[in-house]
């Protein structure tokens, strides 16, 4: 009888583990490469830190409590958890964290949506220039090059928000009501968000339109002005400024006025990446205030997340840097033929099980290897060995260095 995994989980293995481990290297290289360092919190808090830190979805907290009745609850992201500890520890400013690790949602289960997923998680501590917040979108957009992917970073800001709120004398106390209401504009749509709105006695016809605006800052700027929105968008600008001077590859950046984010820890910039195919895959922004009102210590905090568990769902999976070689022993001792192509950073194995030709070939196939290499004695002899493309048939006679100039 087969022994079901819970619901919302998933295995990884095949070519879903390939997937997922050279995903989770190429991040880790992005994110040491802007020198990030490596932190990991615990898979459970007290359940006293993660509440009302998530606004409307805190109910999808795992909240249980152990043997002695403590209430506890699985990591909701990798954000509070960090704030903890850098609100009980010093750390030199301004500090840099990267994070990889499972996060938990009692969700309802789809494409795309687990109540297990793994995050990659990038945060600056200490400093409020917006130079922190191009550091993280360009490290981020590092990573997705290096995958081949180029998704766009849809981008917003709170005091903006605000700005504009102000100008269409929206009460500054209903200011988070309104933006957590815009966040929900891709689940509810205009007609919901009206709804919405005026359940508190907002009917603005402008903030609707206003709302819908997305593009390139000058478009952004063009349109705010039909609507007598003179507001200044310097922050906006700085953003652009300093990304395109610190990226280090083409990087899509639209600002979305229906972007607010509904967690209720951010303050200025927020942002979420949009995988081009109807799906969030990341996002994140500022929170100055979470560590502070966790801790008592005042610093600053702005981070971005991704959910690895998403892009292997959309990725279209390149395996060209993932080239793996099965040596099938035909009459010989072929230890040191395999030791050499792994010191040259080969990734090889060989039939451990003594099988026919036929038989390993198969094997290959199945397990996902890209060539198989033939040695026997007469290979051994002449220093000529056979390699042989599985996918495409595709078959040489070559000498080990020329094998290995192949695969770099």
């Amino acid at each position: 009888m087969a022994i079901k995994r819970p619901k919302g989980t998933n295995d990884y293995f095949g070519i879903e583990s390939i997937i997922l481990d050279r995903v989770m290297n190429e991040f880790k290289k992005s994110f040491k490469l802007f020198g990030f360092e490596y932190i990991k919190t615990p898979t459970f808090e007290f359940s006293s830190l993660l509440k009302n830190k998530y606004g409307d979805d805190s109910k999808l907290i795992y909240e249980f409590e152990d043997k002695k009745k403590r209430k506890l609850a699985l990591r909701y992201d990798l954000t509070v958890p960090l704030a903890r500890v850098v609100g009980n520890n010093n750390f030199t400013q301004p500090a840099k964290f990267y994070n990889i690790g499972s996060v938990f949602r009692y969700d309802r289960p789809q494409k795309g949506r687990k109540r297990e997923f793994i995050q990659a998680d990038i945060d600056i501590i200490g400093d409020s220039s917006l130079g922190s917040d191009a550091e993280l979108i360009s490290c981020m957009s590092n990573a997705f090059f290096r995958l081949n992917l180029n998704p766009v970073f849809r981008v917003n800001n709170r005091s903006i928000m605000e700005k504009i709120f102000s100008k269409l004398k929206i009460p500054k106390s209903k200011y988070v009501q309104v933006l957590r209401t815009i966040d929900k504009l891709d689940k509810i749509g205009i007609t919901g968000i009206k709804k919405e709105l005026k359940a508190f006695n907002i009917s603005d016809k402008n903030l609707i339109e206003i709302i819908k605006i997305k593009g390139n800052f000058s478009e952004i700027k063009d349109k705010l002005d039909k609507y007598n929105i003179n507001i200044d968008l310097v922050e906006f600008e700085e953003l652009l400024q300093k990304i395109n001077s610190i990226k280090l590859n083409e990087t899509n950046i639209i600002f979305d006025l229906s972007l607010a984010r509904g967690l209720s820890y951010y303050t200025g910039n927020v942002w979420e990446i949009d995988s081009g195919k109807g799906m969030s895959i990341g996002g994140g922004g500022r929170y100055d205030n979470l560590i502070k009102d966790l801790t008592g210590k005042n610093l600053t905090g702005v981070g971005i997340s991704v959910g690895i568990t998403r892009l292997i769902e959309l990725m279209k999976f390149n395996k060209g840097d993932q080239k793996k070689v099965y040596v099938i022993s035909i009459d010989s001792d072929v230890s040191d033929i395999v030791k050499y192509l792994r010191r040259n950073g080969i990734n090889t194995s060989y039939n451990l099980k003594k099988k026919n030709i036929k038989s390993s070939i198969n094997y290959a196939y199945k397990n996902n290897y890209d060539f198989v290499m033939l040695v026997g004695s007469e290979e051994i002899k002449t220093k000529l060995f056979t390699l042989k493309n599985i996918n495409s048939g595709v078959t040489e006679k070559l000498k080990l260095d020329k094998i290995i100039s192949k695969f770099k």
